[in-house]
């Protein structure tokens, strides 16, 4: 029997009937299910982390004062998004037009400070003439110009919290959308937080608390909404999977396990239905998972097993959702995180057909990556939207090592598509496939 591997990211539950978000729109969500039916789960959690000093208003203020620890590069493409949704505004939006363009200017004054403050060749030279034996002890940056002790002037700060407030309280702005996607992912907050448990920093523990319980709570009853509308076998492009194929996800959600049950489903950044004690690294689950009522469990079982009530954060208690936070290197929650990255290097690695759907391989995620890199003997079908655009293609030469004019265009389910040895790019939603025949034809095709 054919060794199928399915690998599923974050595109497959952004199918319609399961429509959860992206990680780029999810703060703006959550923030929405606070302010009605997770109220009971903020103030579980507020009565849990004593002294909590995280609101929305206090995370606005601090990524806006933190733009100048940007790097240009990334200052850059906040522009550049800004200025993509500029030119999908229609003629009568001409006041988002402005706002788009005020947003540019702003950042285009910050670049030019940034840029001018930068030692570059010509002074660098001068100065290795003019001081030849200490010129490597004196020149030991590259600025001239500190910019990340610079201080934004009130009207730049003003303008950016207005609009990513903006953001969260409405979805017909997109200048606010483009540039909230960037500055409050709720992704870069859990990495950012993360950090206190390896530098002791009780705020920032205290902040990935709060955080990373709402975030669970908020997909778990999100899934719970689902899952009342679809039994396991019904499920939105889950229903579609072979019987028999083994399969991964990049998503914390319980759909695929409930679908090919626990044996053939493998959760690589972990899941909704366990939780780690972070002292003992125990791994423990939540049954069920399903029909969970999140501020029930956040008030019978996580706060009696919490205690911040020591000042010393390594004499303290902390439990936290089992999710894996999306660093490039793979922070070890529980030592059976090993032996699961393990089984799924096994799995891709005995696969004779492997299909990749709504996974785009973006750099947070190198670590997976990486293992796939290492395995390119058997077919490999990639579904994503935007699989044989430019920025793909690049992104598929980091991983695969094919550039970009290898590829030749095929026809797979009707749609063109490129094919470059044994990898295919397919641009589809996850609802557009057939798996089955993707299966099948990557067995016939050569």
């Amino acid at each position: 029997m054919t060794n199928n591997l399915l690998i599923l990211g974050a595109g497959v539950d952004r199918t319609a009937g399961i429509d959860f978000p992206l990680a780029n729109t999810l703060l703006r969500d959550i923030n929405r299910y606070l302010d009605s039916e997770g109220k009971g789960v903020d103030a579980a959690l507020r009565g849990m982390i004593p002294n909590l000093r995280f609101s929305v208003n206090s995370m606005i203020a601090r990524v806006v004062n933190e733009i100048t620890d940007r790097e240009i590069h990334q200052q850059k493409a906040m522009v550049e998004r800004v200025r993509q949704a500029i030119n999908g505004l229609s003629e009568d939006e001409e006041l988002f037009r402005k706002h788009g363009e005020l947003i540019i200017k702003l950042f285009e004054k910050l670049a030019i400070v940034t840029e001018q403050g930068q030692i570059g060749s010509d002074m660098e030279q001068l100065i290795r003439d003019v001081f030849p034996k200490d010129a490597n002890e004196l020149i030991d940056s590259d600025n001239i110009l500190d910019i990340h002790k610079l201080s934004l002037s009130d009207t730049f700060k003003a303008v950016l919290k207005r609009t990513l407030r903006m953001w969260l309280d409405r979805e017909d702005h997109p200048i606010a959308a483009a540039l909230g996607a960037d500055m409050l992912n709720i992704e870069t907050l859990l990495v950012e937080r993360f950090l206190g448990f390896y530098n002791d920093k009780i705020s920032g523990i205290k902040s990935y608390l709060y955080i990373a319980w709402v975030l669970w709570a908020y997909l778990v009853h999100r899934q719970n909404g689902v899952l009342k509308r679809y039994i396991p076998n019904a499920l939105p492009f889950y229903c579609g999977i072979p019987d028999g194929v083994k399969a991964i996800t990049l998503n914390y959600t319980s759909f695929l396990e409930l679908k090919v049950g626990a044996r053939s489903a493998i959760s690589f950044h972990g899941g909704l239905a366990e939780y780690v004690r972070m002292d003992t690294r125990d791994l423990l689950p939540i049954e069920p998972i399903t029909g969970c009522d999140p501020e029930t469990f956040l008030r019978e079982i996580i706060a009696p097993n919490v205690d911040l009530r020591n000042g010393d954060p390594t004499r303290q208690k902390h439990v936290i959702p089992a999710f894996v936070p999306p660093l490039r290197l793979k922070p070890i929650l529980s030592h059976r995180y090993i032996q699961l990255w393990a089984k799924a290097s096994g799995w891709i690695q005995e696969a004779e057909r492997i299909v990749v759907v709504g996974y785009s391989f973006n750099n947070a995620d190198e670590h997976f990556n990486d293992i796939i890199r290492q395995h390119r003997d058997c077919r490999i079908d990639i579904v994503v939207p935007e699989a044989t655009s430019d920025q793909f293609l690049a992104r598929m030469e980091k991983v695969f090592r094919i550039a970009r004019d290898q590829y030749n265009t095929v026809q797979v389910q009707g749609v063109p598509a490129r094919q470059a040895a044994s990898v295919r790019l397919i641009p589809a939603r996850a609802s557009d496939v057939d798996l089955s025949r993707l299966f099948e034809i990557a067995a016939t095709t050569t």
